[in-house]
């Protein structure tokens, strides 16, 4: 293994420093990450009502009618 010389390696002081910043910018990190997944729905969803039209369209009329006259079967899994 590469060896540095003795001068170029840093003090227990300076590595504790470094230490210390690095676990503030993670945790300065970490908490503005979990600020944003933790947000409110009625802050980061808008809702909107859609027609039957649109539904359709979205989901493929023959689905929309199968759920609609209630025959088709759910999923096994859910």
């Amino acid at each position: 293994m590469f060896e540095k010389p003795e001068d170029m390696r840093m003090t227990k002081a300076e590595a504790e420093k470094y230490g210390r910043e690095i676990d503030a910018k993670n945790l300065e990190f970490e908490h503005a990450e979990w600020l944003e997944m933790n947000k409110h729905p009625e802050e980061s969803v808008t809702h909107v009502e859609l027609s039957e039209e649109e539904i359709k369209k979205r989901v493929g009329e023959q689905n929309f009618e199968n759920v609609k006259d209630g025959s088709s079967m759910g999923s096994i899994n859910s």
